[in-house]
């Protein structure tokens, strides 16, 4: 989103992948007369967040969402990841946002997870809205990871190489910290695991580098210090999706909402 103010005076542009969803998008904006404020286009936002936010000829882009990503568990599915951490880091001036959100924990956690591993550097939560009362408490149980993830020999390789203990939760495998390690670091810090601390900002995030598609993976359940300001208990930018109308009203389950800034 690029914007002098706000309302009118702003621009917004949804990308998504499927074109008929677009199309009725776009139809909306029309019908209603926003069709000079308000554009949906097909993209896929890995490969074409950062051509298409470097060339926007708006001006500056003040807010950029992530919502309800597919909760698909196989990393190379997800759209948040490394490379479009780079991309917004790339493009994104100081000061602004990146807002996320989902109704499954795991899934807001790792994308939370991935912008504090691969992006910390550039940037951080955003204290204007974490704010006292504002929030509540990630859960405190590592979110298991669903066997179809990897197997759990790879967990178990992977687990023993970090020095870490694997155990099986309701078929799952997930990972628990050594005797005497801190759990809100985690198994594989920098120190620990003799990679190179990519993060910065003190995030104690490990060098995750590819060995099966596992390492990511991890992102599902890491305890990062970003956890510590919780999750927002309402939509910090006054437009909520279908999505969240029906989750929050019509199931009356959780969202899992942070805010991140731009350094």
């Amino acid at each position: 989103m690029g914007h002098n103010d706000a309302g009118r005076s702003s621009n917004y542009l949804g990308l998504d992948v499927h074109k008929a969803l677009l199309d009725r998008a776009n139809g909306w904006a029309a019908a209603r007369g926003l069709s000079g404020h308000v554009a949906y286009a097909q993209a896929n936002v890995v490969a074409s967040a950062a051509s298409i936010l470097g060339s926007y000829p708006g001006g500056r882009v003040r807010l950029v969402s992530i919502q309800y990503p597919d909760p698909q568990q196989r990393r190379r599915r997800h759209v948040v990841g490394r490379e479009l951490v780079a991309a917004l880091a790339e493009v994104l001036l100081s000061g602004a946002q990146v807002y996320l959100n989902s109704d499954f924990e795991d899934t807001a956690t790792y994308m939370r997870n991935c912008f504090e591993c691969f992006g910390s550097q550039h940037f951080d939560i955003d204290t204007t809205v974490h704010v006292p009362g504002a929030t509540f408490p990630c859960s405190e149980v590592l979110q298991p990871v669903r066997p179809d993830v990897v197997s759990q020999q790879a967990w178990q390789r992977r687990a023993a190489a970090a020095g870490a203990a694997a155990v099986v939760v309701d078929r799952a495998v997930a990972v628990s910290p050594a005797a005497g390690e801190d759990a809100a670091s985690g198994p594989l810090s920098g120190s620990e695991s003799g990679g190179e601390d990519v993060g910065g900002g003190g995030s104690g995030c490990e060098a995750v580098d590819e060995v099966d598609g596992v390492e990511e993976d991890l992102l599902f359940w890491r305890q990062g210090r970003w956890r510590e300001a919780g999750w927002l208990l309402s939509n910090p930018v006054g437009a909520p999706t279908e999505r969240e109308v029906y989750v929050e009203l019509a199931t009356r389950q959780q969202v899992y909402r942070v805010m991140l800034v731009r350094r």
